[in-house]
């Protein structure tokens, strides 16, 4: 690999910070993609005229993000696949930010309307079947548990989780499953589960004008539930 890729003019910030930016730059640009090995510690910090603690000290910044991997005795690489870690500085954000819940749903409205698209275009019947097995477990336990039960509320979190993996995109389905944690809290299946299953039977026919009312409609039941004008 080219080591001109690394030098640029270092701006006013620490050594770390530096380094962090400079591979962040790269993967922007995609002079470094996703399995690309690093160059050594010794070799970067040559390139970058800093220090081989910066170097070290910035890659363990970058692997608990979850952009690169390092392996013991062979290497740093560009990670391959989108990791979950990617977003938990957004997560976090949110997290210690003044909470709107009116904010987060409609974040969350507008990724469900996108998400249920790509799931009538991309999902096929078997794989939807999946969403099916999750509501019958809701049903069950709505009959046998009591109301609130954590059991109930985690496969309603369940269901959607699988939702956003039947869109077939990775990054979607990584940033909804993070939204869908914040919501965690407040899930009751009690007050959702007329509305999953309509959700479902517009996904079978391939109505997205139906799935959209669906989505509506759980918001509106969520919201009441919790006390929230919306």
């Amino acid at each position: 690999m080219n080591r001109d890729l690394f030098k640029q003019d270092i701006p006013r910030m620490s050594m770390v910070d530096m380094v962090v930016e400079r591979i962040k730059t790269l993967l922007i640009e995609q002079k470094l993609k996703p399995g690309d090995m690093l160059p050594s510690e010794n070799v970067l910090a040559e390139s970058l005229k800093v220090s081989r603690g910066s170097i070290r000290e910035a890659m363990k910044i970058l692997s608990a993000f979850g952009i690169v991997e390092i392996r013991r005795g062979d290497g740093t690489y560009i990670t391959t696949s989108v990791n979950k870690k990617l977003f938990n500085p957004l997560l976090f954000k949110i997290l210690v930010d003044t909470r709107d819940y009116r904010e987060l749903i409609d974040l969350r409205a507008m990724m469900e309307r996108g998400i249920v698209d790509l799931v009538i275009r991309h999902a096929t019947d078997e794989e939807l079947k999946e969403l099916s097995r999750v509501l019958e477990k809701m049903e069950e336990l709505s009959k046998t548990e009591k109301e609130g039960h954590k059991e109930r509320d985690k496969a309603d979190l369940e269901f959607h989780k699988v939702l956003g993996k039947l869109c077939k995109n990775s990054m979607i389905e990584n940033i909804y499953s993070f939204v869908m944690e914040l919501f965690a809290p407040t899930i009751n299946a009690t007050y959702g589960l007329e509305e999953h299953k309509q959700l479902f039977q517009a996904l079978m026919e391939r109505n997205i004008e139906k799935a959209e009312q669906s989505i509506d409609q759980h918001t509106r039941v969520w919201c009441q539930a919790n006390g929230i004008h919306y």
